[in-house]
């Protein structure tokens, strides 16, 4: 290319054409850098191309993952509500003084401590990760992205260590006053535990017995609370990562 630049300025200037020269040797100029901005704006295209269809396939699996978390959050919060009812309904039985024993109260003792257990989906998140946050674009989404999964997330796994403790803390006071009996399979129960006193007027009157089970009720109480209120985050992400889909 310069060999002919050289070859054409040389016949040119022989030929006394010098601003004819120029105007050629310009044109070509630009036309070559032409000619590389608009390689450059197609490659930069199809990068960007490229990162939105990751970005998209990312958000499909983070809406996937919180679909699931948002049913099992609430299914969570259903069984661990029906287990505080039900220790709200003993604690009442017991310190009513006319309250005596009937077999029904069996399968409120036998679940008196249990809890329900969550554990988050995470192979969208897990991608992003990969990936890099700045595939996102949303700054707000992204941020909202990260609380929920890196604070959110990490406190619902200490609730359920918390749970686990409440159990093991409350699990011997409780089996020392009652016992445990396995319902038969043909009862369609399956096999859940129910337990029964010891003996029911001396339970009542249990002091120890008492201040661990209203304990273990309002803590019990304070995790519905406190999984209500993540609950709300997971079903906001959810939307604003739908929205930002449809865009």
């Amino acid at each position: 290319m310069l060999k002919l630049f050289r070859n054409i300025r040389q016949n040119l200037l022989a030929e006394g054409k010098t601003s004819k020269y120029l105007k050629y040797a310009i044109g070509e100029i630009i036309l070559v850098v032409v000619g590389i901005l608009i390689a450059l704006q197609i490659n930069n295209w199809n990068e960007n191309r490229k990162e939105r269809f990751i970005e998209q396939k990312i958000l499909l699996s983070l809406n996937n993952d919180l679909e699931t978390d948002i049913v099992n959050m609430r299914s969570m919060i259903s069984n661990d509500s029906s287990l505080n009812q039900a220790n709200i309904t003993l604690v009442k039985l017991l310190k009513d003084n006319l309250t005596e024993y009937d077999s029904s109260y069996n399968k409120m003792l036998g679940n008196i401590n249990r809890y329900d257990l969550f554990y988050p989906q995470k192979m969208g998140y897990e991608a992003l990760k990969s990936r890099g946050l700045e595939i996102l674009r949303n700054d707000s989404l992204k941020a909202q992205i990260v609380n929920l999964y890196d604070f959110q997330y990490a406190l619902i796994a200490e609730s359920m260590d918390l749970k686990k403790q409440l159990y093991l803390d409350t699990n011997l006071i409780f089996n020392e006053q009652l016992q445990t009996v396995i319902n038969d399979s043909s009862t369609n129960i399956g096999f859940s535990f129910i337990k029964t006193p010891n003996d029911f007027k001396a339970l009542k009157l249990n002091n120890n017995f008492m201040g661990n089970l209203t304990h273990l009720t309002v803590e019990q109480y304070n995790f519905i609370i406190y999984d209500r209120e993540i609950l709300k985050k997971m079903e906001t992400t959810k939307t604003n990562i739908e929205q930002e889909l449809k865009q």
